[in-house]
């Protein structure tokens, strides 16, 4: 194989990966309960009361969080704790939580944002600016929500 052959084919692989993240993370819930999970280990019960979802739902998006290799599960005794895996999924959750800081009015923090989290906030833009991104389309969802 040669090495543009292999370049090529980490290229896809790495882009599968990427649909596939995005994929997971692609559903509001899903993406609640890694906000969630970026935070602390967490069971099925704690994810249940702090996004006020009923448990079939929340380990039914899990599942699909497991199988796409974006959290994992540790059994203890009869609970299942959950953790995200792929330390890429945190950078992009960080990412994603630095906008959010950026986008309150006088500097608040959003609501399920922490003050723990605000130090970790920081480190997101060494990654990239969420908003070059998606700040257009953002911007043009406001405006449809107000007219």
């Amino acid at each position: 194989m040669s090495a543009h052959e292999k370049s090529k084919s980490s290229f896809d692989l790495l882009m599968n990966r990427a649909s596939d993240v995005f994929q997971a993370l692609s559903h509001p819930l899903r993406l609640s309960i890694c906000f969630e999970l970026g935070t602390a280990e967490q069971s099925v019960s704690q994810l249940c009361d702090s996004l006020c979802q009923p448990q079939h739902s929340i380990s039914q998006h899990l599942a699909l969080l497991r199988k796409q290799n974006v959290v994992n599960a540790r059994k203890q005794s009869r609970q299942v704790f959950y953790q995200i895996s792929d330390p890429q999924v945190i950078k992009m959750l960080d990412c994603i939580k630095s906008e959010l800081v950026a986008a309150e009015p006088s500097g608040a923090t959003a609501p399920s944002l922490t003050a723990r989290d605000v130090p970790q906030v920081a480190m997101a833009d060494e990654a990239g600016r969420f908003s070059t991104v998606f700040k257009p389309s953002v911007d043009q969802w406001q405006r449809h929500d107000k007219g």
